[in-house]
């Protein structure tokens, strides 16, 4: 008997969890998968009554693994740069974990994962709830051990308890040195934000603003951090103005669409039937989803993962490295998507559920002790162009002198360029 168990066991440790990977994790807005993961609470229709409608992220990632898996899913709370509180008032115990996920088996014929997930959250019996106004991640852990990490996601919660008034232009940087003229054309964003009179105006500092998905490249305007180009009005004591002057509006993003079964159909590798990528810094791109991504609906055997492989060509060779980054990596440069260089051809290749995709070229430089892309170049592969729209989201931060202090988010406003 304790032979069998021993060996059971063996099995399970081998062959379990162990093996388990998570794939095409992604966190959306409830409203519709192409948006960002943003919880408004608080938020008032025309009409006068709240809106529930975006009250809720999903949480949606495929698995590939030989056993059933048994995971949770760890909430935490953070600050304005993500970092987790280290604050027991701040650590929401009992409502910061979901367990006992519910697993659809992947349809017959798929045969690159094995299970999927799908959960709305907050979920309906408020297993989790999120309290805190501000920034949120969560990791995907072992539920018998929580170290045993196989995926990170992040989100943004809102209490709109701030009146904010955002107003959207477009202007020329007049001192600008760029020799070309799209270069000087500039987006600017200008919000008002009101504090109420049971908060302290000292307290509201900082607004963040943020161009399609781009979240972890946030523009930044505070009171203390003043600039020529980032800077600040009182309308009167409780009612500031926030500039920020010089965003550049880019180019629509290149699209990716991975839907047509009968072009991009079995385990070849597969590239663009429209030919390879080229330069777009004097050209104006087409629609696209402002960096949100969707995917293939039916639940048959092509919902499922292809192999694509992006190509650029240059007549230039680049001094600088280049990354290939988009809605399949949270708009991230990171080694893992450098590309390589053959003769003027830049090349990358992807394994991408099937889908649509919103992507675009970067030019950096990969820093090996900061494990970071630094000196990044949005603009020499891409354009920059008045003629595209941007949806900007504006976010005002309160610093809550409460519970030891905290980055709190107390008013959002979404607003497009045209």
């Amino acid at each position: 008997m304790w032979t069998i168990l021993f060996i059971l066991s063996l099995f399970i440790n081998l062959f379990g969890e162990s093996d388990l990977t998570i794939k095409d994790l992604r966190v959306y807005s409830v409203r519709n998968e192409i948006l960002p993961p943003i919880i408004v609470y608080r938020d008032l229709d025309v009409d006068g009554t709240e809106n529930t409608t975006n009250d809720h992220i999903v949480i949606e990632f495929d698995i590939t693994t030989r056993l059933k898996p048994n995971l949770q899913i760890i909430f935490k709370f953070c600050d304005r740069d993500w970092n987790q509180y280290d604050n027991i008032f701040l650590l929401n115990t009992g409502r910061d974990r979901f367990y006992n996920l519910q697993f659809r088996s992947a349809p017959t014929g798929v045969k690159h994962y094995t299970y999927t997930f799908k959960q709305k959250f907050p979920d309906e019996r408020e297993q989790v709830t999120f309290p805190f106004s501000g920034k949120w991640s969560f990791v995907i852990a072992d539920f018998k051990d929580e170290t045993k990490i196989y995926g990170t996601g992040r989100f943004i919660v809102v209490h709109q308890e701030f009146p904010i008034k955002v107003r959207h232009s477009r202007h020329v940087i007049d001192d600008s040195l760029f020799e070309i003229m799209q270069w000087n054309r500039r987006d600017q964003i200008a919000a008002e934000v009101t504090t109420p009179a049971y908060y302290d105006a000292f307290y509201q500092k900082e607004i963040e603003i943020v161009q399609n998905q781009k979240f972890n490249f946030p523009y930044r305007v505070n009171i203390e951090k003043i600039s020529k180009n980032s800077y600040f009005e009182f309308i009167s004591h409780a009612t500031k103005r926030f500039i920020k002057r010089d965003i550049f509006p880019g180019n629509e993003y290149r699209q990716l669409d991975l839907l047509d079964v009968k072009k991009y159909m079995g385990n070849k590798l597969h590239q663009n039937f429209e030919g390879v990528d080229v330069t777009r810094k004097f050209q104006l791109g087409g629609r696209d989803f402002n960096g949100g991504s969707k995917r293939y609906k039916q639940d048959d055997v092509y919902n499922d993962y292809l192999e694509f492989n992006f190509v650029l060509s240059s007549p230039q060779i680049f001094s600088k490295d280049l990354f290939l980054i988009g809605s399949f990596n949270d708009w991230m440069p990171s080694y893992e998507n450098k590309m390589e260089r053959s003769s003027n051809y830049y090349s990358k290749i992807l394994t991408l559920k099937r889908g649509v995709y919103d992507y675009q070229y970067v030019l950096g430089v990969w820093n090996d002790s900061t494990k970071k892309a630094e000196k990044l170049d949005w603009l020499e592969l891409e354009g920059s162009d008045w003629g595209i729209t941007n949806v900007y989201y504006v976010f005002a931060y309160y610093q809550d002198p409460l519970y030891g202090g905290y980055d709190r988010i107390v008013a959002f406003k979404e607003i497009y360029s045209r």
